[in-house]
């Protein structure tokens, strides 16, 4: 009830008469349930779940002692019974996250009350982890750690980028995650130089450049890693040399990564080294975000981030420059934000040569 008890005070903050949560990772997070419904926190402390009868039994299991779960009637019906429940409140309800569809319909029938997007409430306490909370994260770390140094023995000429794939996710599974945290990209060759990999079952070869993003989901608290490995023993001199250019701007910015630092002046240390080497215009996507429950979560660490860092916040730091149509490197670990520092949870090598 601690992480409800906090959500009420921010609520009060906003003189809501009640909150609405409906994202699965808000529902686990608050009351422990693992599956899809609407909870309805209201200013007094009490909540209700409303939930299909496909979770209903799943859901009476999990949730923290004095959440009272309702059985919806039918998939059809689940939202009218959530309109008919804030159909009884007076004032501002403020919520997690909602379609525009949804939004547009429950805001129809309800004649009294205002529907607030406050996701930023929920965000406040998610975004700063506790002790057990980050020991998960470590351990999903460790594991993606395990399946990065497999990754490094697979890559070979021949194999194609699905066979590294599928061998990673079932080495992944077989060290303890429950599951992927999300699809894992093997980008080899000029498909390198796109950021999330492309489409095709590219077959290395020697000399190509391969980036590996890949993560382990432990007890729903995932972990992020990216490495970029060299086919064969040898590239060229300019690929080397931007793999060390971004192994530096990486080094540089979780050096000034620690509390109470803007989340933009990370990035800005990362970009401008890189803008200085003249590869800044292939540096095309923000530094880093934060990680937990949700592969990606505030804060957003870019250029215009208004986010600060704080202790025991979990975050990423994930530069990269794209040749497009040559290949791109990518380096990327999590990390969690003490006083004077960040300290790496993901410690796989940083050894690009494979064989």
């Amino acid at each position: 009830m601690e992480r409800i008890k906090r959500l009420l005070d921010l609520m009060e903050g906003r003189a809501f008469s009640a909150y609405l949560l409906t994202l699965p990772e808000n529902l686990y997070y608050f009351i422990g349930f693992k599956g899809e419904g609407a909870a309805v926190i209201m200013s007094d402390g009490s909540v209700r779940l409303y939930t299909l009868p496909l979770y209903y039994e799943l859901a009476v299991q999990q949730v923290i002692p004095s959440v009272e779960v309702i059985k919806t009637k039918s998939y059809d019906m689940f939202k009218e019974e959530l309109a008919d429940e804030l159909g009884k409140l007076v004032g501002d309800v403020g919520f997690d996250y909602m379609d525009a569809e949804s939004f547009w319909k429950l805001s129809s029938k309800l004649r009294f009350l205002h529907l607030i997007p406050s996701s930023d409430l929920v965000w406040k306490l998610r975004s700063i982890k506790d002790e057990k909370e980050i020991e998960k994260i470590a351990k999903a770390a460790a594991i993606s750690d395990v399946g990065m140094e497999i990754a490094s023995d697979l890559i070979s000429p021949g194999v194609t980028e699905q066979d590294v794939k599928a061998e990673l996710t079932e080495e992944l599974l077989r060290c303890g995650a429950d599951r992927v945290a999300f699809d894992i990209i093997v980008a080899s060759g000029t498909k390198s130089s796109l950021p999330h990999g492309g489409p095709g079952n590219r077959q290395l070869q020697a000399g190509d450049v391969v980036v590996i993003d890949l993560g382990a989901s432990v007890s729903e608290y995932s972990a992020d890693v990216t490495r970029t490995f060299f086919v064969g023993d040898k590239v060229q001199d300019k690929i080397e040399k931007v793999y060390k250019l971004v192994e530096e701007a990486k080094n540089l910015a979780e050096e000034h990564m620690m509390a109470w630092v803007s989340a933009s002046s990370v990035d800005r240390v990362a970009r401008q080294f890189i803008e200085n080497a003249g590869f800044v215009e292939y540096f095309v996507h923000s530094l880093g975000h934060g990680i937990g429950l949700s592969v990606h979560e505030p804060p957003r660490i870019s250029p215009n981030s208004k986010d600060l860092l704080a202790e025991n916040m979990v975050v990423t730091c994930e530069p990269g420059v794209y040749i497009p149509g040559q290949y791109g490197i990518r380096l990327e670990d999590t990390l969690v934000i003490k006083k004077d520092s960040a300290v790496r949870l993901s410690k796989a090598p940083f050894n690009p040569y494979t064989h």
